[in-house]
């Protein structure tokens, strides 16, 4: 059930986001691994709380209310840039965003950090490994597996 939820979510943001470029996990994963290729900045576009639970090694969270320009700087122009959130709302329009802003070579991480985790792909936190992921709110629950649900006390509605 949480796979097919996620499917759906995929294809969702491919509608409501047709100029986004989406990177699969996969993709990621093994761009990620090929040292000899110049790696992404990952940006992570979750709140705080959300970041605190877990996230990509390595990656930079920025506020989703950011402004391109801001989000940009200090980034050179040919630095590849892959952004993420739970499902991929946010981290689509912060892709957007940052495309509009003159920046070509920007993605969304497809299914975000929900279908990263759920692969079993690895997660950090405080510099040490994770296996957990912050489902963000009601519909979050529903698209990852309990394995790597954390357990939070407040979700957004």
């Amino acid at each position: 059930m949480n796979a097919a939820l996620r499917a759906l979510a995929r294809g969702f943001m491919r509608v409501c986001f047709p100029q986004v470029r989406q990177l699969p996990a996969a993709q990621l994963a093994a761009w990620l691994a090929d040292h000899s290729r110049p790696q992404p900045l990952l940006l992570d576009v979750r709140q705080p709380e959300e970041f605190a639970v877990s996230h990509l090694a390595g990656a930079r969270r920025v506020d989703f209310s950011s402004r391109a320009k801001d989000v940009l700087a200090g980034v050179p122009p040919e630095q590849s840039i892959v952004c993420y959130c739970a499902a991929g709302w946010r981290s689509s329009l912060m892709a957007r965003r940052l495309t509009r802003a003159g920046h070509w070579e920007v993605f969304n991480l497809e299914g975000s950090i929900f279908d990263w985790a759920s692969e079993g792909r690895p997660l950090e936190h405080d510099g040490q490994p994770a296996h957990e992921v912050h489902p963000f709110n009601w519909l979050g629950r529903l698209l990852l597996p309990r394995k790597v649900r954390a357990s939070v006390a407040s979700l957004r509605h």
